[in-house]
């Protein structure tokens, strides 16, 4: 599988050749061209992704001033892994995975550095960082306190599913998980921030509108 490039001069005589729009290609013509060293290929998928990626980020990990360098061992693990890619289909979810690992090394690192005195609590200086998809700034924020309380599996559970919306069988390979127990651990997790909601008066906003969404789209969960 090859990228439709114009890299070979069009014969004398002829009219030029437009290159294929890449925002129009499908991720698996894209991984086929980050496989094959294509920067361009890489940069669509950077264009396509890098919010997904962020996204998951944040969720794993909240406002903070090491999201961006994240990101970007994200997409440096997948220019290293891309010929290794099976399914190009299937990146957006091979993308999500490869966020959760990172953000979970991220936060093993600094449990690491506050169990051996590197600083007091192993976090960097919280920053502003603009909000993904979400409406209303206050309701990210409520919802990372209360994800906060949730383990780290059913805290990206949540994320991955009804943040990001990835498809369940996404969300299951992104954490290496059945279907059965991602669908147990969402609904404990949806559970209990619909309980916490009832402090957090932008949270429950935020609840509402995922609500609505969920009754206009039959196959959510």
């Amino acid at each position: 599988m090859s990228l439709p490039s114009t890299s070979n001069p069009p014969p004398a005589g002829s009219a030029p050749v437009a290159r294929f729009p890449l925002e129009r290609l499908t991720d698996a013509h894209l991984v086929a061209g980050a496989a094959g060293g294509d920067r361009d290929a890489l940069a669509a998928i950077w264009d396509r992704y890098s919010g997904l990626v962020r996204g998951v980020l944040y969720g794993a990990l909240g406002p903070d001033s090491a999201i961006e360098d994240l990101v970007q061992e994200v997409f440096l693990g997948l220019m290293k892994s891309a010929q290794r890619i099976s399914d190009g289909n299937a990146l957006r979810g091979y993308l999500a995975s490869m966020a959760v690992r990172q953000g979970a090394l991220e936060i093993r690192r600094r449990r690491v550095r506050r169990w051996v005195g590197l600083s007091p609590t192993g976090d960097v200086p919280e920053v502003a960082v603009a909000a993904h998809d979400w409406e209303h700034h206050s309701a990210l924020q409520s919802l990372h306190r209360v994800l906060g309380q949730l383990s780290e599996r059913r805290r990206m559970a949540f994320v991955l599913r009804h943040v990001e919306g990835l498809e369940m069988l996404e969300v299951a390979r992104a954490l290496d998980v059945s279907e059965s127990t991602l669908r147990r651990e969402l609904q404990v997790a949806r559970t209990f921030i619909e309980k916490s909601s009832r402090r957090e008066p932008a949270l429950a906003e935020y609840l509402s509108r995922q609500g609505q969404a969920a009754q206009e789209d039959p196959n959510h969960e």
